[in-house]
């Protein structure tokens, strides 16, 4: 699929809100899912990412009412939400999908913006479900360029972003970094854009040419329990306290080797990913600037290593999934992507040899783990926007 694809859900949402609300939504906001080439579990350590924002899609159409708010996604599983008061929201008082919108229009009143609008609002998305993609800051991103525009608030994408963080930490109730939010609301055609978690410096760093994203979905839907996750965060925040930091971002190896003896190995080898990973995510900027893809793809395929055995969030159909992608024609380099034990890998592929890629590694899929995976072709993209407006 192209960045063409675009115009087809604006074209879904905009004849939804007609089928659905009659006459024509005064904004239309679209706002890009992400993949994250390298830099995996580092952002609740202070470290450093490396997203890049992708041409799949939430779009919102909308118009300010007298309300309540009414929210109707054109997503089956999803549908119309529960009406809802602007002006009156309550953490977790709203459920299910529409929580991300809610939340939204929440923070903005704790930021003390006034005359939050009411809003009927029709949601269409080509973003896939389930693939590690972020459909959820995507939510937040289009909905607050909505917000946005309708409440003239003049708010930078920065600044929205750091607002659905907030939304989905206080309202929706999920302990998620930025680094989701960051990615599609501060995207970048054709380029990765390199985020230091901690002052929030961006470094937009464009792809080799003839080098296209695909993520490698094996369709097996992520189980990172929350208990599992806060583990790793509780082993991470440990190794730091030994070493005598706030933040594993300013740990070296010099000092995790120092510290070997003094740390339970299981606390070792986390922390040790975090730091390998961090070091990965610098020299990957270096390469990507020197255009060496030869380099990015090592670092890929080392990334992967130490999130399989460091780390160990990965399982059996990502390692498959990793190994078959990096056996394929025309492959620089895959590792899995997202918080692991299932989801999906992202994979840097040279466009002459796509079809090849696509049907060599998803063969080799099906073969070693029993289960179709899905392959999606993707371009990096600007982030969040309005796309119409009649205001």
């Amino acid at each position: 699929m192209a960045l063409g694809n675009l115009s087809a859900v604006v074209e879904q949402a905009k004849s939804g809100f007609s089928e659905r609300f009659g006459g024509n939504p005064e904004v239309v906001a679209a706002a890009p899912g992400r993949v994250n080439l390298i830099g995996e579990h580092t952002d609740y350590n202070g470290g450093y990412v490396f997203p890049a924002a992708i041409d799949r899609f939430v779009v919102v159409a909308g118009r300010r009412t007298q309300g309540p708010s009414r929210l109707v996604s054109l997503e089956p599983s999803a549908g119309e939400a529960e009406p809802f008061r602007a002006a009156d929201l309550y953490r977790k008082e709203v459920r299910g999908w529409a929580a991300y919108a809610a939340g939204v229009a929440w923070v903005l009143q704790q930021e003390g913006f006034e005359d939050v609008p009411d809003v009927e609002a029709v949601v269409a998305s080509n973003v896939p479900l389930g693939s590690g993609v972020s459909s959820s800051a995507a939510l937040e991103l289009a909905f607050g360029k909505l917000y946005d525009a309708l409440g003239r608030y003049q708010l930078s994408n920065k600044e929205l972003a750091l607002y659905g963080q907030r939304c989905e930490n206080r309202f929706v109730g999920v302990n998620c970094g930025i680094m989701d939010q960051m990615a599609s609301a501060m995207g970048v055609a054709d380029s990765a854009i390199f985020l230091d978690t901690v002052t929030l410096d961006i470094d937009p760093c464009p792809l080799p040419d003839g080098i296209s994203i695909v993520l490698c979905d094996t369709r097996k839907p992520r189980q990172l329990s929350a208990s599992q996750y806060n583990e790793r965060r509780s082993q991470c925040e440990a190794a730091a306290k030994a070493l005598g930091l706030e933040l594993l971002r300013d740990a070296t190896l010099e000092m995790l080797e120092g510290a070997r003896d003094a740390l339970d190995p299981v606390v070792f080898r986390r922390a040790w990913h975090v730091v390998t990973e961090n070091a990965r995510c610098l020299e990957f900027r270096e390469a990507l600037k020197a255009g060496d893809s030869d380099l990015c793809g090592w670092l890929l395929r080392d990334s992967h290593l130490t999130l399989r055995d460091d780390y160990e969030v990965s399982c059996r159909e990502l390692n498959v999934m990793s190994e078959a992608a990096n056996a394929a024609p025309g492959c620089i380099g895959a590792r899995m992507t997202g918080a692991g034990f299932g989801g999906a890998c992202v994979a840097l592929v040279r466009i002459e040899a796509l079809g090849d890629f696509v049907n060599k590694a998803s063969a080799e899929y099906v073969k070693r783990a029993g289960r179709e995976g899905a392959f999606l072709v993707c371009r990096a993209v600007d982030g969040a926007r309005v796309v119409e407006s009649s205001l």
